[in-house]
């Protein structure tokens, strides 16, 4: 007999086929109003995806939430703690991929890959030459969360002969030098590049008082969750010019966006396409499929978040 689980976010529509091979899957997408949710012992959702406890509540025999991605913060962890349903994810997978569309971002925001092609689309060449752009080598870049991703990123700009620094709770194993404080990081760094976790501990981390510290030649690379970034003061500082731009993959309420972003020509703007490549989305379902696999058929449990 097979497990029922429900898929929540049509993000993951190509890949329902992974599932199947294990599952008797209905896709919330699919479904008309009335829907029987405690047919479910598993649901698949993404980090961006509600499941908050007025979503749990509707299941009575849910056993496991296997998110679709690295970022939890989407979950309600105390009302799962509290009905033991158990939270799994898919790390790993997609470290590589994130940290080369961060890669990209920071290339081409300080390059000006973006303006440099609409230059010649627009016919401009020929009347004048474009505008400097920044070099990358010797520059200094402060990741913010060293992580998986962190760590990923952190050999890719190694390449590029740019100087690495770290924020965060932890000082790691590594010889970048660490910030405790990321006031102090903020002040010497060239390119800021985020890659940690979501959700309330680090909610506006990135806020007008770290933005201001920062020098008017640097820029903001974000791959981790709108939520880290108050929207709000970056927007402030971009208008004021006060810091160099912004490559975000990521916004607060995507994917609606907030409409002053789109005015702005210090901004590099990207659809939270980290993972969004054929092979790590379907890397990811076979982990997501497997997690809920080992849990309900073979009673193991693997990739389990903490909460």
């Amino acid at each position: 007999m097979k497990y029922n689980i429900l898929i929540t976010d049509i993000l993951i529509k190509d890949f329902v086929h992974v599932y199947k091979k294990d599952f008797s899957v209905d896709c919330l997408w699919k479904l008309e109003s009335k829907i029987d949710f405690n047919k479910y012992q598993g649901i698949v959702v993404t980090g961006g995806f509600k499941t908050n406890k007025k979503f749990l509540k509707k299941f009575n025999n849910l056993k496991i939430v296997s998110v679709f991605g690295v970022g939890y913060d989407g979950v309600d962890l105390n009302y799962c703690k509290n009905n033991k349903i158990v939270i799994t994810n898919t790390p790993k997978v997609l470290t590589d991929d994130v940290a080369d569309l961060a890669l990209g971002l920071m290339m081409s925001l300080l390059r000006r890959i973006n303006e440099a092609h609409n230059f010649i689309l627009k016919k401009k060449w020929s009347k004048k030459s474009f505008e400097l752009t920044t070099s990358l080598t010797n520059k200094t870049v402060g990741i913010v969360g060293m992580g998986e991703i962190g760590k990923a990123f952190s050999k890719r700009v190694k390449s590029l002969s740019m100087k690495i620094v770290y924020y965060g709770p932890n000082k790691k194993n590594l010889k970048y030098k660490y910030f405790k404080n990321l006031k102090d990081m903020a002040t010497v760094i060239d390119v800021m590049v985020i890659t940690c976790i979501g959700g309330r501990k680090t909610k506006d981390l990135i806020n007008k008082t770290i933005l201001k510290l920062m020098k008017p030649s640097s820029i903001i690379v974000n791959v981790s969750r709108g939520s880290v970034i108050n929207e709000v003061h970056l927007l402030e500082v971009l208008n004021k010019n006060l810091i160099g731009g912004a490559a975000l993959d990521v916004f607060k309420l995507e994917p609606k966006i907030n409409n002053k972003f789109l005015k702005l020509k210090n901004v590099l703007l990207s659809p939270h396409n980290g993972s969004a490549t054929f092979e790590t989305r379907e890397k990811m379902a076979k982990l997501s499929s497997r997690n809920i696999s080992n849990y309900l058929y073979k009673k193991k449990l693997k990739n389990k978040v903490r909460y």
